[in-house]
């Protein structure tokens, strides 16, 4: 499973390479310095608001929480997503790169895991990733939970604005 997705990352990476950036209006090596707002639900990082800092070298440091209570609990959830771009085009992004987090009830037994995660973030607004609403979507294997000692895979899904 982890080959045939790996692969087809591989392939898409090719393929955005040749088809969209000769057709794309905004120039395939450009580097933009630019912030993201919006939510995050993550089996790794966190359930919550997320804040994203994208430097010009095509890195994004992502950093989502969330907090949750009734009058018996609170739920909690921190997280980080430090993310490379595979691709130069601005008409999606396919990134790679660690994540960590935890997550528990009342602040009390944290779960901790931390993971590797690939993923896709496309726009559904604006003229390019780095303008107005996008969407992605991220896998993550390994990821190693520390409480159970397991390694296993995961995921999740993100709406951001970027401005």
């Amino acid at each position: 499973m982890a080959k045939h997705f790996l692969l087809f990352l591989f392939v898409l990476t090719l393929f955005s390479e040749r088809t969209f950036s000769q057709d794309s209006t905004i120039a395939t090596n450009t580097s933009l310095k630019y912030q993201s707002i919006g939510f995050q639900v993550s089996f790794v990082s966190a359930v919550g608001i997320a804040y994203g800092f994208n430097e010009e070298n095509n890195y994004r440091a992502l950093v989502s929480a969330g907090l949750l209570t009734d009058n018996e609990k609170t739920y909690f959830a921190f997280g980080f997503d430090y993310q490379k771009e595979l691709t130069t085009t601005q008409n999606f992004r396919v990134f790679v790169g660690p994540s960590v987090g935890t997550r528990g009830v009342t602040f009390e037994k944290p779960t901790p895991r931390i993971a590797l995660g690939t993923g896709l973030e496309v726009p559904l607004s604006g003229n390019g990733i780095f303008q107005n609403i996008t969407a992605g979507a991220t896998v993550y294997y390994p990821t190693y939970f520390f409480l159970s000692k397991n390694i296993s895979f995961a995921g999740g899904i993100f709406l951001l604005y970027n401005f």
